[in-house]
């Protein structure tokens, strides 16, 4: 929503252009979407006013999504204490890494300098960490 409203604002006190772009990205034969990335680039300015590529991941606090199915339902304290810690979960039994919303490298431990400044980690499977592009942290791998 942030974003969203950012590119309204803009648009509203500049009348500038932006090119902007919602892409939806599925995890292998799942119903649901893991998250969309989202792009922004304001046209008159080359991007001065408004340049963004974010990736949002599609969970909710207190929420137990099956993206598999498309189902959801209320999370159990237990199922709510662990998503409190975690936002995403890993289903496979891949190694997990850690990242940001916004960083450009994946982590092998939760507590790297590297991550200092995140406001949320993220736990991902490698794979998903690779094929999201993200290169190893050099100070944790």
């Amino acid at each position: 929503l942030p974003f969203e409203n950012m590119v309204a604002d803009y648009i509203k006190e500049t009348g500038n252009h932006v090119a902007y772009r919602i892409s939806p990205l599925y995890d292998g034969d799942n119903l649901l979407a893991s998250g969309v990335q989202m792009e922004a680039y304001s046209v008159e300015d080359n991007g001065e006013g408004i340049q963004f590529n974010i990736y949002c991941y599609n969970v909710q606090p207190g929420i137990v999504i099956d993206y598999a199915t498309g189902e959801s339902r209320l999370a159990t304290d237990d199922e709510t204490a662990t998503s409190s810690k975690n936002e995403t979960s890993n289903s496979t039994n891949e190694k997990t890494v850690y990242k940001t919303a916004t960083g450009k490298y994946y982590h092998s431990k939760e507590d790297c300098s590297g991550l200092a400044k995140a406001t949320k980690i993220y736990d991902v499977s490698l794979s998903e960490a690779k094929e999201d592009g993200l290169e190893p942290c050099s100070k944790c791998h």
